[in-house]
């Protein structure tokens, strides 16, 4: 009651100074409509904090006539306008970070000379300290997996625009390494794959998970606190399969696709979309003992089902392309039911039908000409909308990139439909940049491709009318070979891009990329370096949410 009382005054004294401008000369109060903008200074809009950190709050008020020594009473509040509570009657206030999740502090400052109360309300949001970053697998001098990962935030920061004005402008900063962090994680590790729960209308306090493949299994780790929580050989029905050595998962929407070295995929469905782990593998190969030789990445992004693709690609042995269904829905998730609808599809192999878009060579998809080294996702695709891809393959030393986009024949599946090529452009990639291939990587949103040749960056515009190579400006030439690359791309241009970067030698950078598609130059500005990883496996961006991949927001 007495916080509602002394909110109630908090209110009833700003109204009363509206209602009272008839009687004052306001050369001689305090201004309250400038307030928001210059009144209080050295605090932030904004705060992102790792739980159980302390942030310390030193405003300095501004009145308008007290401009020097302002005589103001200052407190401290918790919460929203209806449930306020008061937290100190101290000018400077340290916030320790206790629950994750958003809160409202609210900052007053109370001119002792006409009872009017200035507010100022800060938003703090509060992650577990390894929910978003960069994931960096490195393996022992004897061989054990090592993963450690780059701390990122988000921070607020203002900036002056074109017209002058000042403006707020949130950015991702990078504040540290956490190296080594969980032990016990298998000899020779692989690979890293991020998986994603089903998070709309739910409340997931962990919203993610990391697969980690190691030289004879994998095994799954939470997406907070990056510990164990599914091993695969407790989530085979009848133990592991003979020879079991998995080389690449694939985490798509209703289950998990393990690629083993004899180049059979082993299987698990889900039956509860907010459960990762709610299926079984079959310890039968699944696609009738296909033979497969690669699987591609899946964009499994978004929290909404009807964000994400129905079917997910492969490439068999026989060099053809195939999809996978992927077509399972929650029940009634507005219920609180995720159980998983199964359309009695999942897992079915779709075949490519025959027809060739204009401008299109089947060479790159059929009886493949060439092996491919390098694919990505080149846009999020949905329920309705195509999977979208950047390729790069490799015929006889000639390189070739190829932007394609492959669909459902129908929406409504039924055995016997097959997937169709719906776009494909591709060319030649320069020979020289492409003479010390090491790895590549791909900013979707802003359509470049970056590769790794040797130890230098270049850039690959496949999607402009002016296709062609991109300069990249104040890029170093690093002292040891490029191993692996991993982007964090948005949507929106107002955001640039991050890339990280790992080395031979055992170190990772991280820089923004500004791209300028009219210029055909990509500016780097380094934002984060650190030694000492050892022999690098694997690099990753960890997203922490299906909602980020095709994000707006940098966080």
């Amino acid at each position: 009651m007495k916080r509602k009382f002394l909110w109630i005054c908090i209110l009833l004294s700003a109204v009363g100074c509206l209602d009272d401008k008839s009687n004052y000369d306001y050369r001689d109060i305090n201004d309250f409509e400038n307030w928001n903008s210059k009144g209080v200074s050295n605090i932030q809009n904004e705060y992102t904090l790792y739980l159980g950190e302390s942030q310390l709050f030193e405003p300095r008020v501004h009145f308008s006539i007290d401009t020097l020594n302002p005589d103001a009473t200052c407190a401290w509040y918790l919460g929203e306008t209806k449930e306020m509570l008061k937290l100190s009657d101290t000018k400077d206030y340290t916030y320790t970070a206790d629950k994750v999740g958003a809160c409202n502090l609210v900052f007053t400052a109370t001119d002792n000379k006409t009872g009017i109360t200035f507010s100022k309300n800060i938003v703090v949001t509060v992650v577990p300290a390894w929910k978003n970053g960069w994931l960096v697998l490195s393996k022992s001098a004897s061989g054990e997996s090592e993963l450690s990962i780059i701390l990122s935030k988000k921070k607020t920061k203002i900036v002056v625009g074109e017209d002058g004005k000042e403006q707020s402008v949130d950015t991702v900063v990078y504040v540290g390494t956490d190296m080594n962090v969980t032990p016990n994680l298998g000899r020779r590790p692989r690979k890293l794959v991020e998986n994603f729960h089903f998070s709309s209308y739910t409340d997931l306090e962990v919203e993610d998970e990391v697969m980690l493949l190691y030289d004879g299994g994998c095994i799954e780790l939470d997406g907070n606190l990056l510990q164990p929580v599914g091993s695969v050989e407790e989530e085979f029905l009848d133990g592991l399969p003979a020879n079991f050595d998995p080389q690449d998962a694939v985490l798509s929407w209703c289950g998990k696709w393990l690629l083993n070295s004899d180049n059979y995929v082993y299987s698990a469905v889900m039956s509860v979309a907010t459960d990762l782990h709610s299926g079984r593998y079959l310890s039968e190969p699944a696609f009738n003992k296909k033979k497969v030789k690669e699987l591609l990445p899946y964009m499994k992004g978004s929290g909404a089902r009807y964000d994400c693709a129905n079917f997910f690609l492969g490439i068999g042995e026989d060099n053809t392309f195939f999809g996978v269904r992927d077509d399972g829905n929650p029940g009634g998730y507005y219920n609180g039911n995720f159980s998983i609808n199964a359309d009695n599809y999942i897992g079915s192999l779709v075949e490519l039908n025959d027809r060739v878009p204009d401008g299109g060579d089947f060479s790159f998809f059929k009886n493949i000409d060439g092996e491919y080294i390098f694919h990505a996702w080149a846009g999020q695709a949905t329920r309705y909308d195509p999977l979208v891809y950047l390729s790069i393959l490799n015929r006889s030393g000639n390189y070739y990139w190829s932007y394609y986009s492959i669909n459902a024949e129908n929406s409504n599946y039924r055995p016997g439909q097959k997937i169709e090529l719906e776009e494909h452009q591709f060319g030649l990639l320069d020979a020289g940049v492409m003479a010390d291939y090491q790895c590549a990587t791909l900013l979707p949103w802003k359509n470049l491709l970056v590769v790794a040749s040797g130890n230098k960056l270049y850039g690959f515009d496949y999607y402009s009318a002016n296709k062609g190579n991109v300069q990249f400006v104040n890029a170093p030439t690093f002292n040891s070979e490029i191993v692996h690359m991993a982007v964090r791309d948005y949507v929106r241009d107002i955001h640039n891009a991050h890339i990280a970067i790992a080395l031979k030698s055992g170190e990772v950078y991280v820089y923004e990329v500004a791209y300028d598609v009219e210029m055909k130059q990509a500016q780097l500005v380094e934002l984060y370096h650190k030694e000492g990883f050892g022999e690098i496996v694997d690099l990753i961006c960890k997203f922490g949410s299906g909602a980020n991949p095709g994000a707006y927001n940098p966080y």
